[in-house]
């Protein structure tokens, strides 16, 4: 599977340079085949990291960890039309899931972001198409 990323940049949003130790610890915990995700930032103060990661063997999906605000200045947890909007604007077309696993298994250390993981439970995603309203698609 190519690891290459291709994502068009929407209006609003500009891709930041990756500091040098996010990447050395990156591929320090990743190695080189999974690419360092890229990093957005809006001009509603929200930074998307977006990548895709492998979730089993030949299964890599898309991941986006999102943050609004400067740590230790104005940060917060982002809001849900944030997240939806982002989701939409860098990935449209991707159907996403906001997981809550069981306390036990958190792993994130940083404050106020949240992840969205590309969901393949065609169950659900055949129940969101049953469902669906005719909105605009993304």
């Amino acid at each position: 599977m190519s690891t290459v990323i291709h994502l068009k940049i929407p209006d609003g949003w500009e891709e930041m340079d990756q500091p040098q130790q996010f990447s050395d610890a990156w591929k320090g915990k990743h190695g080189t085949e999974v690419p360092v995700p890229r990093i957005f930032q809006s001009q509603a103060k929200l930074t998307a990291l977006v990548g895709r990661e492998p979730y089993a063997e030949d299964d890599w999906r898309w991941h986006i960890s999102l943050r609004y605000g400067d740590p230790g200045v104005d940060g917060r947890i982002p809001s849900w039309e944030e997240m939806v909007n982002t989701a939409h604007e860098l990935r449209p077309g991707v159907p996403f899931v906001v997981g809550i696993p069981p306390r036990s298994w958190w792993m994130s250390v940083h404050p106020h972001v949240l992840h969205m993981v590309e969901t393949k439970d065609e169950a659900m995603i055949e129940n969101w198409r049953r469902n669906a309203q005719g909105h605009r698609p993304t």
